[in-house]
């Protein structure tokens, strides 16, 4: 085995992670963030696809995604993170590791579930939390426009991007 590969799966969903990981990561953080079963069942079988390739593994589960942070703070060069949870979460975590330098293809992504997603408004710059999907529209809760949600990802914003309908 050279990597993890869960192409039947939508693991870049967000489309700003690697497509598969790589095994030559010095550590995997595993972080399972949320109880969905889904999310549970995924980081668990990570967790035994790196340790049937003999890969050193941290496994955390948080109830969000408030501990990330402290979690890839702690961590060390060559570390490899996957993170598994709900798309808000998940692009909230991924947000957080860019900001702290982690590289696309050093992350590694699979979303459980959709609940609400984050919508970025061009026009007044606020985030709209919504139950929408790419191709919806939405009102923005800053300047009461409708907003266009694109399919297009702010890995830095932790966000779906809009525009004005």
């Amino acid at each position: 085995m050279t990597s993890i590969d869960d192409s039947d799966d939508a693991t870049a969903q967000v489309g700003i992670t690697a497509a598969s990981m790589d095994l030559s990561g010095r550590q995997y953080l595993l972080i399972a963030i949320g109880d969905a079963p889904s999310t549970t069942a995924k980081v668990d079988k990570w967790a035994r696809d790196l340790a049937s390739a003999h890969r050193a593994v941290a496994l955390y589960s948080l109830p969000d995604g408030a501990g990330v942070e402290d979690l890839i703070d702690a961590s060390t060069v060559g570390v490899r993170i996957m993170i598994s949870g709900a798309e808000s979460e998940v692009m909230r975590a991924i947000a957080v590791a860019r900001a702290a330098g982690i590289l696309p293809c050093e992350l590694f992504i699979h979303i459980s579930h959709v609940d609400v997603i984050n919508v970025f408004c061009p026009h007044c710059d606020t985030a709209t939390r919504a139950l929408a999907r790419p191709d919806h529209t939405i009102e923005c809760s800053g300047c009461a426009r409708d907003l266009l949600v694109r399919p297009h990802t702010s890995s830095h914003r932790a966000m779906y991007l809009a525009s004005v309908a």
